[in-house]
């Protein structure tokens, strides 16, 4: 007996290792998706295959990106030169029928069907949890600078988004972790914070940034005669929940272009996973850009904050409408299929470690950093910080 819990203890140690192997992989793609230049201002333009721009990202555009304009037409990145993207125009995107809003009827809580597995959605409590990964962000007319060497700018459009999040009776957990230097890192830095605020089960989960387009007038609009900034919604294309994480985004900007016309300014559908693989209910929001107010921005959030609130929980509670999201599985078989599982694994990760390494001291060494990663430092060989 003390043998086999030998056994099933080392063949899940392994598996933790294949998992930081594969975990890491995709994160590499999302931190290469938007890894930016030394000045953090690197701008690539989509234009059409006439030459017309059609938008701009700062970091990076890769072919296969997609994005939803503002009167939700969708494109596709077909090629990329330099800084310069090709999207082809695809067709107008099916968005969501929030005509309910406009009735007054009741309407099913998008939170549940998405998450149901994994949020508290269905009970009395309303949870959003919170995180900042480029934690330096910051506006240069507010800030003095776009980029502050430990909490920025953005901290304060964070918190002003919490506090406008709980005027609408919606509990907030707002990690102020910092994730700095703002390298390709971050996100594998930001990561471990959003695992912690995930173990609080929330009905969804932020990361808060701000872009970096120079254009202020790409953001700059007036909302019921606010002076105010638009926000752009990023979603990661590199993971398994990246279709119900899409269709989150689009329920988002539909309540918004209701309630609140040109609040959100598009859809970046990008390359990577900005760590959205995480939850179902994830969403990257960017309120403005670093040469915009940050006045601008603040008066955006209380707007934000009745959207984010309309499209998680609707206008009332009540049971949610099956969209395809994750479900929870049975338990039946469950013993049966993770012995198996397990031993696939286990073979996985030799396999792969000697294909990396070559075997010897290099692969024990691989093998233990993939440990301490998944683990938190805990067991194995904690690898040394080159960010």
């Amino acid at each position: 007996m003390k043998n086999k819990l030998l056994c099933l203890a080392l063949s899940f140690l392994l598996a933790l290792t294949l998992y930081a192997y594969c975990a890491s992989g995709a994160m590499a793609e999302s931190e290469a998706a938007f890894e930016l230049s030394d000045d953090g201002q690197t701008v690539f333009t989509a234009v059409d295959p006439s030459g017309n721009a059609l938008f701009s990202v700062c970091g990076s555009i890769s072919e296969g990106d997609e994005y939803i304009s503002a009167d939700n037409i969708l494109y596709r990145v077909v090629s990329v030169n330099g800084t310069q993207a090709v999207a082809e125009r695809i067709g107008e995107e099916t968005m969501p029928d929030v005509s309910w809003l406009r009735t007054g009827e009741a309407q099913a809580v998008f939170a549940a069907s998405a998450a149901a597995a994994t949020t508290n959605t269905g009970g009395d409590q309303k949870l959003i949890a919170m995180y900042v990964t480029h934690s330096d962000e910051s506006y240069v007319p507010s800030d003095g600078t776009e980029s502050i060497e430990g909490q920025g700018g953005i901290y304060d459009v964070a918190r002003e988004f919490r506090d406008a999040l709980q005027a609408q009776g919606i509990d907030v957990i707002l990690d102020e972790s910092t994730h700095l230097p703002h390298d390709s890192g971050a996100y594998r830095r930001s990561r471990q914070t959003a695992e912690r605020l995930l173990q609080q089960q929330p009905d969804a989960i932020i990361d808060i940034h701000r872009d970096g387009i120079p254009d202020e007038s790409e953001y700059a609009c007036t909302i019921d005669g606010e002076n105010t900034s638009r926000v752009r919604l990023l979603v990661g294309r590199s993971n398994q929940n990246s279709e119900v994480n899409r269709d989150f985004a689009k329920q988002i900007k539909a309540v918004a272009d209701e309630e609140y016309p040109g609040l959100v300014k598009d859809i970046f559908i990008g390359k990577g996973n900005y760590n959205q693989d995480l939850s179902p209910n994830a969403i990257l929001l960017e309120f403005g850009t670093h040469t915009i107010s940050k006045d601008r921005v603040l008066n955006s959030t209380d707007m934000m904050a009745q959207v984010m609130s309309t499209a998680l929980y609707g206008a009332q509670t009540g049971s949610a409408k099956d969209t395809g999201g994750a479900q929870t599985p049975s338990g039946k078989g469950v013993s049966k299929g993770v012995i198996w599982m397990i031993v696939a694994v286990v073979a996985g990760v030799l396999i792969f470690a000697l294909a990396q390494t070559g075997g010897g001291k290099a692969m024990g060494t691989k093998l233990g950093r993939g440990v301490s990663e998944i683990t938190g430092g805990l067991l194995g060989k904690k690898p040394e910080d080159k960010s």
